[in-house]
C-alpha cells in the first residue's frame, strides 16, 4: 500500500513549490530542497529524510518550521500499517490543510501528498468540493492534481472494500483530458476500475487488463511498483 502511495499521492510538483519564493538564492535552495526529499521519498530512504530534518533544524532558513513539518509528513508516509503513527505530525498537517481558507492549487497539492492521513469519509468529502471547483479548469497543473487524487481515492476505498464511489471518481476522470503528462494517473485510475469491475462481475477479462496494465507498467522499468500493484491485486480479487 504504502509503496503504491508513494507514486499516486505525488504530482510532478511539489508543495514547496507554492512557498513564497524570495530571490534567487532563496529559489535554488528550494529546488535543492525539494529535489532530495522527493529522492529520498521515491526510494523509501527514511534515514536520509531524517537526516534532511536534522539539517534543517540547525538552518537559518525563515521557512524552516514549514519545511520540517513538510519533510516529517514525508517521513510519516513512508510507514508501514504497523508502525505507530505520529499523531502530532498528521494533525498539524491536516490543520494546514484546513487552515488555508481558500481550495486553491495549495490545498489541493498538501491535501494530495497526504490523503492517507485523513478517513476515507473526509478524503470523499475534500475530494468533491475540489471536483466542483475545478472539474472545469484548464490549468494543467490543477487537472493533474485532481487526477491523482481521483486515482489516490479510488486505492484507498478499494483498500478498505467501499466500492460505492468507484463509478463516480472513474466517471470524474474521464471528464478530465489525456494529456502526455496525465497518462500514468489515467492508467492507474484504469487499473482500479478493472479490479473494482472484476469485484463484481468476476470478469477474466477485467482481470487480464489489470494484469497487462502491471506489465507495462514493469516493462516501462517500474519494477518495484510494478511487484506492488501485483500485491494488491492479489489481496483484492
Amino acid at each position: 500500500m504504502i509503496a503504491i502511495l508513494e507514486y499516486n499521492n505525488i504530482p510532478l510538483w511539489s508543495f514547496f513549490k507554492e512557498l513564497s519564493l524570495k530571490g534567487s538564492f532563496q529559489h535554488e535552495y528550494k529546488i535543492d530542497l525539494e529535489a532530495e526529499v522527493m529522492d529520498a521519498y521515491y526510494h523509501s530512504d527514511k534515514v536520509l529524510l531524517k537526516k534532511i530534518i536534522q539539517n534543517l533544524e540547525k538552518s537559518g532558513s525563515t521557512d524552516k518550521t514549514d519545511d520540517i513539518l513538510i519533510v516529517k509528513g514525508w517521513l510519516e508516509s513512508l510507514k508501514d500499517d504497523e508502525e505507530e503513527p505520529d499523531i502530532e505530525v498528521r494533525n498539524a498537517l491536516k490543520d494546514r490543510v484546513f487552515n488555508i481558507p481558500d481550495l486553491n492549487k495549495e490545498k489541493l497539492t498538501l491535501f494530495c501528498n497526504f490523503m492517507d492521513f485523513y478517513d476515507l469519509d473526509s478524503n470523499l468529502m475534500i475530494a468533491k468540493n475540489a471536483i466542483i471547483k475545478f472539474i472545469s479548469s484548464n490549468e494543467t497543473e490543477i487537472q493533474e492534481v485532481l487526477l491523482a487524487i481521483l486515482a489516490n481515492l479510488l486505492c484507498l476505498s478499494i483498500k478498505e472494500n467501499n466500492y460505492n464511489y468507484v463509478d463516480y471518481l472513474v466517471t470524474t476522470s474521464e471528464k478530465l483530458p489525456l494529456k502526455p503528462q496525465f497518462f500514468f494517473y489515467k492508467d492507474m485510475i484504469c487499473f482500479y476500475k478493472y479490479l473494482s469491475s472484476y469485484h463484481f462481475n468476476h470478469n477474466k477479462d477485467d482481470l487480464n487488463k489489470c494484469q497487462t496494465i502491471i506489465s507495462n507498467v514493469k516493462f516501462a522499468g517500474m519494477s518495484e511498483y510494478g511487484s506492488e500493484l501485483d500485491k494488491f491485486l492479489n489481496n483484492h480479487i
